[in-house]
């Protein structure tokens, strides 16, 4: 072979001369004729040349062929430039000392300059006068063996690269061709979601400091409503006046007791609660002030202290006031006025010091509307009233709460269960009658019942529990009661609608879809704080 045949096998993979039959595996010598100049063809691997075949004898009377690889039509038609110039895709030539032979114009296009001026320039010098940041031809000159990478340009241009050597017969590379592709598009995407992981690590973080410890028990939240009851609750514990707290049963009435209790001057002091509709009536008295030796018949000798003096130096959470008899509510309103009250059969008054916190699951209207609650002792213990909403109003805590319970009680089971992202819209367009506490059980009711390490709606139609509201029944996202900057405008509707979208879908991608747009528009939003993460 010539040495132009010998540069076409090496680029095929065959540096070295061999016998045609373990070059070109389908060699058939029957099927080529003893025609001068018939239609063949050689080839090599994947790579196939048409050419033109001619028979003839060998000194050693042999029969052989001679083959003609013919050029590209193409390449008759067109000149090298043209036809380098015609390619949608970057193409940079060097030869083999590493001078830059063609650069086609799709290159100048990608970065925005003329960069016809470096044919002729050796690449090193390109990078040494600072001209290039690096070189994948220069690698491949060196390794003598394909290589791929991205080289980033001054313009902020990246471009993928993918170069491979052409040898000639003896081993040795006598071009590099580099085609590549524009991917800045694709590293900003990278970035934006590198952006939006790091956002989502803050963002659990930030749940993570919204988890408010109470002993063995935690506040989660995310709503605005529970950021502002924590912030009265934590300022309510800097003082001693008492605090009526409001909500329906299961919101966490007592769990936001504690942490008035724990963020105060109290917190080293014991925290007592009762529930007052548990106490029988004729027992309260004494539960509450404890009664004097003999002060009835089975009475311990020696009497016996009430919750008053549990709570000494404390808090003392009376959980559901209303229930108490008036009775009681008047010897409570005389405590909580002078701070003392008198044992069950006893004769001194006892001075305390125990803070009180009192709570009902009535509404307003209930309480004042035959309740049977005195007036006066309502508007003594209400000094700082704090409403705890129900969960179906502040549904931001939903998702959060669901995964604080899967992982506390994965942990109390010895369990690793999920829940399927399906079953997340379901869970918080639910209306949660019985509030935090329903929410709590349906979670460990959905962990005992799985049967696999997820559950989905199979179990939860299992549990035959719960009804989906429909998005036409939960209260309208948008109203306008201001006039506003069209802008900002905007900017409020795409947070709302991201949002549904976010609860509906369960995740960044399904919200993209169901607004019909890329998720890398939300992660750009995200990432310039146009859009709440969620």
């Amino acid at each position: 072979m010539n040495d132009s045949a010998a540069s076409m096998l090496a680029s095929a993979g065959h540096a070295f001369a061999h016998k045609i039959d373990k070059i070109d595996y389908s060699f058939d010598p029957g099927s080529l004729g003893q025609s001068a100049g018939a239609a063949g063809k050689i080839q090599v691997g994947e790579k196939c040349w048409r050419a033109s075949v001619f028979p003839f004898l060998l000194n050693d009377g042999q029969e052989g062929f001679l083959f003609l690889p013919e050029a590209e039509d193409i390449l008759k038609l067109v000149d090298f430039d043209t036809f380098l110039n015609s390619i949608d895709a970057a193409i940079v030539i060097t030869d083999q000392n590493g001078m830059l032979e063609h650069i086609n114009d799709s290159l100048s296009r990608l970065l925005g300059v003329g960069v016809r001026e470096w044919v002729g320039r050796n690449v090193q010098e390109c990078i040494d006068q600072k001209v290039l940041t690096d070189s994948v031809s220069l690698k491949v000159l060196r390794a003598k063996k394909p290589i791929s990478m991205n080289v980033s340009y001054g313009a902020g241009v990246t471009i993928h690269y993918k170069s491979v050597p052409i040898m000639d017969g003896h081993g040795e590379v006598r071009k590099v061709i580099s085609t590549g592709r524009d991917v800045t598009r694709l590293i900003n995407l990278e970035k934006d979601l590198s952006s939006s992981e790091t956002l989502k690590d803050q963002y659990y973080q930030r749940l993570n400091t919204l988890e408010v410890l109470l002993g063995g028990e935690r506040i989660v939240y995310s709503s605005e409503p529970m950021r502002k009851v924590v912030q009265v609750a934590i300022k309510a514990g800097k003082f001693d006046t008492p605090v009526f707290l409001w909500g329906e049963s299961g919101v966490g009435k007592e769990m936001a007791a504690r942490l008035i209790h724990q963020s105060g001057i109290r917190s080293p002091g014991p925290f007592v609660g009762v529930n007052c509709s548990a106490v029988p009536s004729e027992l309260l008295e004494s539960e509450f002030f404890g009664y004097a030796d003999g002060a009835f018949t089975g009475a311990r000798k020696g009497g016996q202290k009430g919750l008053f003096d549990e709570a000494e130096g404390g808090t003392l959470f009376l959980d559901e006031i209303t229930e108490l008899s008036l009775t009681m509510q008047s010897k409570l309103l005389r405590v909580i006025q002078e701070h003392e009250f008198m044992r069950v059969g006893g004769r001194k008054s006892i001075r305390t010091d125990a803070r009180i916190i009192a709570s009902t699951n009535l509404s307003w209207e209930e309480l004042t509307e035959g309740s049977g609650f005195r007036r006066d002792l309502f508007y003594r213990l209400s000094v700082i009233p704090i409403q705890i909403p129900p969960l179906r109003d502040r549904r931001d805590d939903i998702l959060p709460l669901i995964r604080f319970f899967l992982k506390t009680l994965n942990q109390k089971y010895k369990t690793n269960i999920k829940l399927a992202h399906s079953l997340l819209p379901r869970l918080y367009n639910y209306a949660w009658p019985g509030n935090v506490r329903e929410l709590k059980n349906v979670i460990e009711r959905l962990i005992v019942v799985a049967g696999a390490d997820e559950v989905g709606e199979e179990e939860l139609e299992l549990l035959n529990q719960l009804d989906v509201v429909k998005p036409s029944d939960l209260k309208e996202d948008v109203s306008v009661n201001r006039l506003m900057p069209l802008q900002e405008a905007r900017e409020k509707l795409e947070q709302i609608l991201f949002k549904r979208a976010y609860q509906e879908g369960g995740s960044i991608e399904k919200a993209a879809e169901l607004l019909q747009i890329n998720p890398s528009t939300i992660y750009r939003k995200i990432k310039k704080g146009r859009l709440q993460p969620p």
